[in-house]
C-alpha cells in the first residue's frame, strides 16, 4: 500500500449530514460533477458554522480546505465552481442571498432547510443581522447563467476551457443575442462554440441583418448598458 493510500475511515468521527431526499430530489437534477461537488462543499462548509444563520459566502467556500483542490481535479476549475453553486440553488437545494455593505457586495450561501429559511427570513425583515453593517437582498433561484444551460442543450459537457470562454461572451454580448446565435448555430447544426462565438463577434463587428435602421448599433448598446442602469448586462475587459 502506498503511502498516499487511504486505511479507511475510522470508527467513530465527524461527519457531514446529508439528507436522503437530496438523493431522489435533488441529485437528479444535477447535470455537471461540479454541481455534486458544490453540494457536497457547502453541506460540509455550513455544518461548521454556529449560531442562528449557518452560512458561508461564495469567496469562502472557495478558499476552504481542498475545495479548490477537487474542482481543479474533477469539477471543472473556478468556472465549475461558480455553475455548480447556480445549479445548487436552481435546484432548491441552496439558498443565495445578496449582501451589500459599504465595503462592497458578496454572496451568503445556505443549504436550503427550515433553519435556513427562517434565519434568510429573519434578516430580510431586518429582525437578524447576518453581517455587521449589511443590508440582505435574496437572489433569485435562476441565478446560474443561462448560457451555460444553452451550452448543455445545444453542445455538450463543458470544459473548464470553455466554461471560461463562455463567462467571458456573457460579460460582453447582450443576453439575446447568446440565445439567438444558439438558436441560429442548431438550425444550421453547427453545434460547436466556435460557430456560435463567431456569430457574436460577427454581429459585434458587422451588425445584425434583423436589425432595423436607425437602430443601435452593438458599440451604442454597449456603451448605453455600462452607462445606464443595466450596467452589468455588458462590460468592457
Amino acid at each position: 500500500m502506498s503511502e498516499d493510500a487511504f486505511g479507511g475511515f475510522p470508527g467513530i468521527a465527524r461527519g457531514t449530514v446529508i439528507p436522503n431526499v437530496f438523493f431522489t430530489a435533488v441529485l437528479p437534477r444535477f447535470t455537471a460533477p461540479g454541481d455534486l461537488l458544490a453540494f457536497l462543499w457547502l453541506s460540509r462548509a455550513v455544518q461548521e458554522q454556529r449560531g442562528d444563520a449557518r452560512f458561508v459566502t461564495t469567496a469562502q467556500l472557495w478558499r476552504f480546505e481542498g475545495t479548490a483542490a477537487s474542482f481543479e481535479a474533477i469539477g471543472g476549475g473556478r468556472a465549475g465552481f461558480d455553475r455548480g453553486i447556480a445549479s445548487c440553488v436552481e435546484a432548491g437545494a441552496a439558498i443565495a442571498v445578496e449582501l451589500t455593505s459599504k465595503d462592497g457586495e458578496e454572496t451568503a450561501l445556505f443549504v436550503n432547510n427550515p433553519g435556513s429559511r427562517r434565519a434568510v427570513a429573519r434578516a430580510r425583515s431586518g429582525e437578524l443581522l447576518l453581517r455587521p453593517e449589511t443590508a440582505v437582498r435574496a437572489l433569485p433561484p435562476t441565478a446560474r447563467p443561462g448560457i451555460f444551460r444553452l451550452y448543455e442543450e445545444n453542445i455538450g459537457t463543458i470544459t473548464p476551457m470553455v466554461g471560461e470562454r463562455l463567462l467571458e461572451a456573457v460579460d460582453t454580448y447582450p443576453a439575446e443575442w447568446i440565445e439567438d446565435a444558439f438558436r441560429e448555430a442548431a438550425e444550421l447544426n453547427r453545434r460547436n462554440w466556435r460557430y456560435v462565438e463567431r456569430i457574436l463577434q460577427n454581429w459585434a463587428q458587422e451588425g445584425r441583418a434583423n436589425e432595423t435602421a436607425g437602430r443601435d448599433s452593438f458599440e451604442e448598446q454597449k456603451q448605453r448598458f455600462l452607462g445606464g442602469p443595466l450596467g452589468h448586462v455588458v462590460r468592457n475587459r
